[in-house]
C-alpha cells in the first residue's frame, strides 16, 4: 500500500491538522507502509525533500501563503509522477485538494479529510470561502471515494452545508490519551489562565487578553496569564498587553518540549479556548483529560461540553462575559471528561480505524 498526505503545512510547522497528518504518516511507515507527504509550505529554513522520522516529505513553495497556500506548478507535475494507491488530502479551507481533485490518476483513490468549520477567519475570507465553495467544493466531494469528518459536528455540519457529499466516515480524532490522562493536577497560586495554540486573529486571544486585564481589575492581580504559542498575531497581542498595562502578568510561552506543556496543564487553574473556527480541539480534550477547568465558546464545536457540564460556556466575546465564564471556571467543580468517550479516540485506535478505510479504499 502506498499513500501520500497532501497537507498545507508538516512539522515543524505545527497545528491541529499537523499533528494529525504526522501522527498518521509515522505510524504508517512503522507499519512499513511507504507514505510521502507533500506539504505546501516550504522557505529558506526548509529542505525540498527531506526524511523525518521515516516519513519522506516534499515541500513545495506557496504561490500565495495562509490562507490558500496555491503551490507552485511542480506540485502537479511531481504529484502525477507518484505511483500512489491512495491520495489523502486535508483542510477543504485551502486550494490542495481542489488541485488533487482535479490531477490524480483516475486509477488512484482519494480521500478527503476537510477539518470543515464552516466559516471563514474574517468576513472577507468568509466571502471569499463561499465564492471557493460555490465553485469547487460540489466537485471535489463528487470525486472523493470517502470523507472523513473528525467530530458529530463536523459531519453533521457537512451535512447541513452539502448534502451531496457521500461516504462521510465519522472517525473521531486521536489524542495521547495515555500520557494525559496520568498528568498529576498541582494548580499553582497566583491561578494561572492556560491558552496553547496559534496567534492568530480568529482564536480570539486578543478577547481573551482584554477579559484578563478586566479580570485583574476585579480580583486585585491574582490572576495570571499564560500564552503558549506563535503566530502572526503575536507582536499585536504582546502591544496590547503593554496598553492594557497587564504585562507583567503575562507570560509568554513557545516551542515547549512535550513534557514541558504537559507541566502547563499540570499548573493551570483554568484553560480557555474562544476560537469559533474549530471542528475539534485537541487541546480543549487534553486539558480536560488533566482534569482542568475549561472555558469555551457556548456554540459550534465545542457547545456539547458546556450542555454535558464538562465546560464553561461563554456567550459573547465581551470582556466582562469571558471574565466572568473564566471567575466561575476557577471556582467551580466540573465533571471529569472519561477516556472512553465518543468524542475522542488514543492514537493507536485511531490508527487502526484509518487503516481499515485505506483497505477497503484499496480493494474497493
Amino acid at each position: 500500500m502506498r499513500i501520500i498526505h497532501v497537507t498545507p503545512r508538516y512539522f515543524p510547522n505545527m497545528g491541529g491538522v499537523e499533528v494529525v497528518v504526522k501522527k498518521i504518516s509515522e505510524t504508517l511507515s512503522r507499519k512499513d507502509i511507504r507514505v510521502i507527504v507533500y506539504s505546501v509550505d516550504r522557505d529558506s529554513n526548509l529542505a525540498q525533500v527531506q526524511s523525518i522520522n521515516g516519513v519522506l516529505v516534499k515541500r513545495f513553495i506557496p504561490l500565495a501563503g495562509d490562507p490558500l497556500y496555491l503551490p507552485e506548478p511542480n506540485f502537479v507535475a511531481s504529484l502525477r509522477r507518484e505511483k500512489a494507491d491512495i491520495i489523502h488530502v486535508h483542510n477543504i479551507h485551502t486550494l490542495p485538494p481542489f488541485i488533487v481533485a482535479s490531477c490524480r490518476h483516475s486509477n488512484q483513490k482519494l480521500l478527503l479529510q476537510p477539518h470543515y468549520h464552516r466559516y471563514g477567519q474574517s468576513p472577507f475570507r468568509h466571502s471569499m470561502l463561499r465564492f471557493y465553495q460555490k465553485a469547487a467544493f460540489s466537485m471535489i466531494f463528487s470525486r472523493a471515494h470517502a470523507i472523513i469528518a473528525n467530530s458529530t459536528y463536523e459531519k453533521r455540519i457537512l451535512a447541513e452545508d452539502f448534502p451531496e457529499a457521500k461516504n462521510v466516515l465519522l472517525v473521531p480524532e486521536g489524542i495521547d490519551v495515555d500520557e494525559v490522562r496520568f498528568v498529576k493536577r498541582k494548580p499553582e497560586e497566583p491561578k494561572r489562565i492556560l491558552y496553547v495554540g496559534v496567534l492568530a486573529r480568529y482564536k480570539n486571544v486578543d478577547k481573551l487578553i482584554e477579559a484578563f486585564a478586566y479580570l485583574l481589575k476585579k480580583e486585585s492581580g491574582n490572576f495570571r496569564l499564560v500564552v503558549v504559542g506563535d503566530g502572526p498575531e503575536r507582536d499585536t497581542l504582546v502591544n496590547l498587553t503593554h496598553s492594557l498595562g497587564i504585562s507583567g502578568f503575562v507570560e509568554w510561552k513557545n516551542m515547549l518540549r512535550r513534557q514541558e506543556l504537559l507541566h502547563e496543564y499540570s499548573k493551570a487553574s483554568v484553560f480557555a479556548m474562544l476560537s469559533p473556527l474549530e471542528s475539534f480541539s485537541r487541546v480543549v480534550y487534553e486539558a480536560l483529560l488533566v482534569g482542568v477547568p475549561v472555558v469555551v465558546l457556548d456554540f459550534g464545536a465545542l457547545k456539547h461540553l458546556v450542555a454535558g457540564g464538562f465546560a464553561e460556556g461563554v456567550k459573547s466575546l465581551t470582556a466582562k462575559d469571558i471574565a466572568s465564564a473564566l471567575m466561575k471556571a476557577s471556582e467551580k467543580t466540573y465533571t471529569r471528561i472519561s477516556s472512553n468517550t465518543d468524542a475522542f479516540l488514543d492514537w493507536k485506535s485511531y490508527s487502526k480505524r484509518l487503516l481499515d478505510i485505506y483497505r477497503k479504499l484499496c480493494e474497493g
